[in-house]
């Protein structure tokens, strides 16, 4: 191998590295949809339980809410990404990619639960499988990017994730299973969210 294509090659690997080692740049959409979620999981169990008086009717109106909220303050904080150093590194990337699938297939399970307690007459139970679904797609938007990115301490909200959809079809139909979501979007979203905002580099460091 002559000299030059040594040079290239060393070239190509301390590209590479550089891109896995880049900081993510997502904590804001975790935080956004972590905490929408915490509040939307509170608010479901303070109706279920009578803290909140209110027809059990509003619990559709809470996730719609959730869901409207969400994008729009998705589409706000996407705004200024742009800029943000580090966004087309392979970690980032993957991360963009994995939540946004995560999304759609959650969406598009509730659909498809919707359909089928309103039009098929499935019991309104698996309104509550929701959350199973969507802490299994937490488990692997986490995994995915801690294993393509250098914050392989991600892999601790992916098995919080994993357990909590695990342990979830034992509160099916009880109001403690909110809490127990409520809580684990907590400590496997929100507060993991702020972390990675806090190593997020600014535009100037480009």
């Amino acid at each position: 191998m002559n000299t030059s294509s040594q040079s290239d090659l060393d070239y190509l690997r301390s590209v590479a590295e550089s891109g896995a080692q880049a900081p993510l740049v997502g904590g804001r959409y975790l935080i956004i949809w972590g905490g929408l979620g915490v509040i939307a999981c509170l608010a479901h169990w303070s109706i279920l339980t009578g803290v909140l008086p209110l027809e059990a009717s509003a619990l559709g109106a809470i996730w719609i809410g959730y869901g409207v909220l969400g994008m729009i303050a998705t589409f706000l904080a996407s705004r200024s990404m742009a800029a943000k150093p580090g966004c087309g590194s392979i970690g980032n990337r993957v991360n963009r990619v994995a939540w946004q699938y995560v999304g759609i297939g959650i969406g598009l399970y509730f659909a498809g639960v919707i359909f089928s307690v309103t039009a098929l007459d499935a019991p309104p139970l698996l309104f509550d499988s929701i959350l199973t679904i969507a802490l299994f797609g937490y488990a692997i938007a986490f995994s995915v990017t801690a294993a393509l990115s250098s914050e392989k301490w991600l892999y601790g909200p992916a098995w919080m994730s994993i357990a909590g959809a695990a342990l979830s079809p034992a509160f099916y139909g009880r109001p403690e299973l909110y809490l127990l979501v409520g809580a684990i979007i907590l400590f496997a979203a929100v507060l993991p969210g702020f972390r990675l905002l806090g190593k997020e580099p600014g535009a100037s460091d480009e």
